[in-house]
């Protein structure tokens, strides 16, 4: 997700009532779920974090699967989220033999 510094990212928590109505949400829209996504039950339905460019954010409110979600805005994470991707390295991490895998990520 590359983001001009004008189009602010949003961490977004939306709820559905059912995990076929988050599926076709999150599935329509496209949001950036993060490296792990987890659902969680939510008031009376399930509930997800997700990011969107403030520009994604208000088209995700008109998709078609929107009417059946609630859809909150939690905040701003467009310094960190930059930030955070100074850290992400480039080309393959894995390509010499032996080499421990660095930068973000769950080391197993």
């Amino acid at each position: 997700m590359s983001e001009p510094s004008d189009d602010p990212v949003i961490r977004c928590h939306v709820v559905a009532p059912t995990a076929d109505d988050l599926r076709a949400f999150v599935d329509e829209v496209q949001p950036d779920v993060g490296c792990r996504p987890v659902v969680r039950r939510s008031g009376d339905g399930l509930g997800i974090d997700l990011y969107l460019q403030r520009s994604r954010l208000d088209a995700a409110r008109g998709a078609r699967s929107a009417g059946a979600v609630t859809i909150e805005e939690v905040e701003d994470v467009t310094a960190n989220w930059q930030s955070r991707r100074q850290e992400v390295g480039r080309g393959d991490r894995f390509a010499a033999r032996g080499a421990v895998p660095r930068g973000l990520g769950r080391k197993e």
